[in-house]
C-alpha cells in the first residue's frame, strides 16, 4: 500500500482550494448556481475518484443523488460528469493526468484549465448577463413558429439525439445536440419538454448554461433525467434567419449538429497515462475520513 495516495486525497479535500468550490461554488447566498466546474493535476484512476466523490458527499450530509458519467472533453483530460450532490447544483471534475499529483489543482496557467480559472460556477446573474451582452433580438413565437418547433421535435435530429443519449450512451456517455435558433431558449426549454414528455422520458431538472467552444461561450441547456437517468444537452446558436434548424457546421468535433463525446476518446486518455487504482484498504482509509467531516448546511 502506497500511504502517499490517501494522505495526498484526504489533504486536498481539506484544502482551502476544494472548500471554497464547495461553499462558493456549488452555492451561493445572493442567488441560485446552476453548475460548476473544477479542475485539477492528479495520478489516481477516475474509478476510484468516481468511489471518493460519493463518500465525501455522503461525509457532509449531501449524497450524491446519481451515476457519474465518465468523459474525455477534451485530448489529455478525463472528467467525471454531473457529480450531483443533493441540495448543491452539479459539477464536472476535469483532471489531467501527472504523476507527480495525487489530486492537487490545476494551475492556472494550463492550457487545459478553462479561461484561465480552474474552479468556475454558473448562475441566473450570469445567465441574464450573458443574453444581455450579447443583444440578442429574440424572435416572438407565433402560431407558424410553433407549428415549425413541433415539426422540429418530431424530425430526424431530435430521433437521432434518442439513440445517441439512450441506444448508444456506453459508446457516448455525453452528448450535445447543437441546433440554430432565433427566438429565446427559455421557449426551447419549453417545446423539449413537451417533446420528452410525449417520449416517455422524465426530467429531473433543466439547467440553462454556457460552455466553451474553441474559446468562446456558447448557450446551452443541460437536460437532467430521471427515467431514463441520463444528461444531455441542447446547445444553441442565434440565427435570426431561421426558426430552428440542425446546426450547419460542426462546433466542437466535425459533426453537424451533435458533439458525441465518445468512451473511446475516455479509454485513450487512460491508456496513455499510468493512473492509480485506490486498494480496498486505501478506499476504506479515505471513507472513514469522510465519516468524520462535519455535516454542511
Amino acid at each position: 500500500m502506497a500511504q502517499k495516495h490517501v494522505d495526498g486525497i484526504i489533504k486536498f479535500l481539506q484544502s482551502d482550494f476544494w472548500n471554497d468550490f464547495i461553499e462558493n461554488h456549488l452555492q451561493h447566498p445572493d442567488e441560485e448556481v446552476y453548475h460548476a466546474h473544477i479542475y485539477g493535476d492528479t495520478c489516481i484512476h477516475p474509478e476510484s475518484l468516481k468511489k471518493v466523490m460519493f463518500a465525501y458527499f455522503e461525509g457532509i450530509g449531501h449524497p450524491l443523488s446519481r451515476r457519474i458519467d465518465p468523459v474525455s472533453p477534451h485530448p489529455g483530460q478525463v472528467g467525471l460528469h454531473t457529480i450531483y450532490p443533493r441540495g448543491y447544483a452539479h459539477f464536472d471534475m476535469f483532471n489531467r493526468f501527472n504523476p507527480d499529483a495525487v489530486l492537487e489543482p490545476m494551475p492556472l496557467d494550463a492550457p487545459e484549465a478553462e479561461h484561465g480559472h480552474n474552479a468556475l460556477s454558473w448562475g441566473k446573474k450570469y445567465q441574464d448577463w450573458y443574453l444581455g451582452q450579447k443583444g440578442y433580438q429574440f424572435l416572438t413565437v407565433g402560431p407558424r413558429e410553433e407549428a415549425e418547433i413541433k415539426e422540429f421535435f418530431l424530425g430526424k435530429q431530435w430521433k437521432e439525439m434518442r439513440s445517441y443519449v439512450h441506444e448508444q450512451s456506453a459508446v457516448y456517455p455525453h452528448v450535445h445536440m447543437n441546433v440554430e435558433i432565433s427566438f429565446d431558449p427559455k421557449v426551447l426549454e419549453i417545446y423539449a419538454r413537451e417533446a420528452l414528455a410525449k417520449m416517455g422520458w422524465t426530467v429531473e431538472r433543466i439547467v440553462p448554461c454556457v460552455y466553451d467552444v474553441h474559446g468562446e461561450y456558447r448557450g446551452k441547456l443541460v437536460f437532467v433525467l430521471g427515467n431514463p437517468e441520463e444528461v444531455f444537452d441542447i446547445a444553441w446558436l442565434y440565427n435570426p434567419n431561421v426558426v430552428i434548424c440542425r446546426a450547419q457546421e460542426g462546433w466542437i468535433y466535425d459533426l453537424p449538429g451533435f458533439d458525441l463525446f465518445s468512451s473511446e476518446n475516455y479509454n485513450n486518455v487512460l491508456q496513455a497515462g499510468d493512473f492509480y487504482t485506490l486498494t480496498d484498504d486505501e478506499l476504506q482509509q479515505v471513507c472513514a475520513f469522510c465519516k468524520t467531516l462535519e455535516k454542511k448546511k
